[in-house]
């Protein structure tokens, strides 16, 4: 987990990629119109995604809170900052990231965030969320 957030943080796509299995169970909520594939299987959809989260936001920060490790499973949580490449604009979004090792490699990948901040940060036609 350190390495992986360390990594997303020096913006070292290709480095990430190397963290990962050659099988990877990974899943992010979907953003409507984000650029980042919806579907990563391997190392190289991984940069693939990374890549893509990179085209249009600028990370500007990693702040974590809780991590929580259970043998080779490990939940942390945190708060991420960004620039929006198009706008100048900032986002910051609570997010859960939640990972499983095997033989020193990635093999499990879920990602939680508010996709909607996430959204409308992109410029995205989303509704109001009702009261």
């Amino acid at each position: 987990m350190e390495r992986l957030v360390a990594r997303w943080a020096a913006k070292d796509t290709a480095g990430l990629s190397r963290l990962f299995a050659d099988e990877v169970r990974w899943w992010t909520a979907p953003v409507a119109g984000a650029p980042w594939p919806a579907e990563v299987r391997n190392p190289r959809e991984v940069e693939s995604f990374f890549l893509g989260f990179r085209a249009v936001l600028e990370l500007t920060g990693i702040t974590t809170r809780d991590l929580l490790v259970d043998d080779a499973d490990a939940v942390l949580t945190g708060r991420l900052h960004a620039r929006v490449r198009a706008t100048g604009a900032p986002l910051s979004y609570d997010f859960a990231l939640i990972v499983g090792v095997h033989r020193g490699r990635i093999t499990d990948f879920r990602m939680h965030a508010d996709t909607l901040a996430i959204a409308r940060a992109l410029a995205q036609d989303v509704p109001p969320v009702s009261p």
